[in-house]
C-alpha cells in the first residue's frame, strides 16, 4: 500500500523528471540553433550608421552561427514598419531586430504603435553605443559653446539648427539642451542625418546636432567648428571635445545613442542566452575593436536582462523629454 510519504516521493521525482525534461528540451533547442538562414531585420535605410554596424556584426554572427545572417532593410514610419515585422515572428530566434534608441524614443511620439516595445521583444544583447554631437559652420561668429550660447542670447531666434527630425537622439538632445540653457534658438528638420550636415556645411543653418561621426569628417577638413559632444564625461573618440555637460554648466547631461539586437518574445532563454555569447564574443575580437574605432563607436556590453532595463529606463526618460519640451509637436 501507498502512503503518502512515498505517494509525495513518486510526485517530488515525476516533478523534479518533469523540469529536467523541459530543460533538456530547451537545450536541445539552442543547440540545434539556428537550422536554417537568420534573419536580421534593420528598421532603417540602407547606409547609414545603423546598417552599418548590423551588415558588420551579421557577418561576423554567421560565422559563429554556422548559418547566414541575412540583414532585411525595412524602414519606415520612425521604424516601426521593421520593428513590427519581428514583433510578429515566431519566436524561435530565426528572425530578430537590430535597431537603435529609436525603439526606446518611439512609445513617447506614437502613441499608436503596433507593438509593445518592452512586452513584445525579448532583449538579446546591446552592441554599440555613440555620442551625438553639435557643430557650427565654419564662418560662424563663435568658436565654442559658451561663445555660441551668448551669442543666441545677445541674438533671440537668429541662430538656427539643423536635425534629423522624429524619434531621433539627434533632435531630442538638441532640443533638451536648447531648453535647460534657455537659448532661443530655431529648429529646422530634415529628413536624414546626412542632409542636415550638409546644411551646416553649405551655411543653411548655423549648427548641426548629429552623430559626431558625421560631423567629425567635415569638422577635421575645417569645413565645421565642432563645439561640443553629448556623453557626461570625455569620449576617448572625441579627442579635446568638450561634453556640453562641462562647457554650458549642465551637471550630468548626456544623451547618446545605442545599437542592440532584440529578439521576438517567448523566444526560448537558451536561444537568447548563446546569441549574448556570441555578441560578446564578437566585441571582444581585436578586430572588432578597430572597426568600431573607425566608425566612432564604443562597445557595449550587457546581459538580456541589463540591456531590458535599458530599454525601459530609456522608454521613461525620453518620454519626460518629449512631454517637457513638446518636440512631438515639432516632428
Amino acid at each position: 500500500m501507498w502512503n503518502w510519504n512515498k505517494k509525495a516521493a513518486l510526485a517530488g521525482v515525476m516533478a523534479v523528471g518533469g523540469v529536467l525534461s523541459g530543460a533538456n528540451a530547451m537545450s536541445a533547442e539552442a543547440d540545434g540553433y539556428p537550422t536554417r538562414a537568420v534573419n536580421l531585420i534593420v528598421p532603417f535605410a540602407p547606409g547609414g550608421g545603423v546598417d552599418l554596424m548590423a551588415r558588420y556584426i551579421s557577418k561576423k554572427l554567421e560565422g559563429r552561427l554556422g548559418q547566414p545572417v541575412v540583414v532585411e532593410n525595412k524602414p519606415g514610419a520612425g521604424a516601426a514598419i521593421g520593428t513590427a515585422v519581428v514583433a510578429r515572428a515566431r519566436p524561435d530566434g530565426q528572425t530578430l531586430l537590430f535597431t537603435s534608441v529609436a525603439h526606446a524614443i518611439n512609445p513617447g511620439f506614437y502613441p499608436n504603435l503596433p507593438f509593445d516595445a518592452l512586452k513584445d521583444f525579448a532583449p538579446v544583447a546591446p552592441v554599440a553605443t555613440a555620442p551625438n554631437g553639435i557643430a557650427a559652420r565654419a564662418d560662424a561668429p563663435f568658436n565654442t559653446l559658451p561663445e555660441m550660447m551668448a551669442y543666441a542670447k545677445a541674438h533671440p531666434d537668429k541662430l538656427t539648427y539643423g536635425a534629423i527630425s522624429g524619434s531621433t537622439t539627434m533632435y531630442l538632445g538638441m532640443a533638451m539642451f536648447v531648453k535647460e540653457a534657455n537659448l532661443p534658438i530655431r529648429f529646422i528638420p530634415y529628413a536624414g542625418t546626412p542632409a542636415s550636415v550638409q546644411a551646416a556645411v553649405a551655411g543653411e543653418v548655423d549648427m548641426v546636432s548629429s552623430g559626431y561621426a558625421s560631423a567629425d569628417t567635415f569638422a577635421k577638413t575645417g569645413r565645421l567648428k565642432m563645439l561640443a559632444i553629448s556623453t557626461a564625461s570625455p569620449s576617448a573618440m572625441a579627442p579635446g571635445i568638450p561634453t556640453i555637460a562641462e562647457a554650458a554648466h549642465l551637471p550630468g547631461f548626456e544623451v547618446v545613442n545605442w545599437m542592440g539586437i532584440l529578439a521576438p518574445a517567448h523566444t526560448p532563454a537558451p536561444i537568447v542566452e548563446r546569441l549574448n555569447r556570441e555578441i560578446r564574443a564578437i566585441l571582444d575580437d581585436p578586430e572588432s575593436g578597430k572597426f568600431f574605432e573607425v566608425q566612432k563607436n564604443e562597445r557595449l556590453y550587457g546581459s538580456s536582462e541589463e540591456f531590458r532595463k535599458l530599454i525601459a529606463s530609456d522608454i521613461q526618460r525620453y518620454g519626460k523629454i518629449i512631454e517637457e519640451t513638446g518636440a512631438a509637436k515639432q516632428k
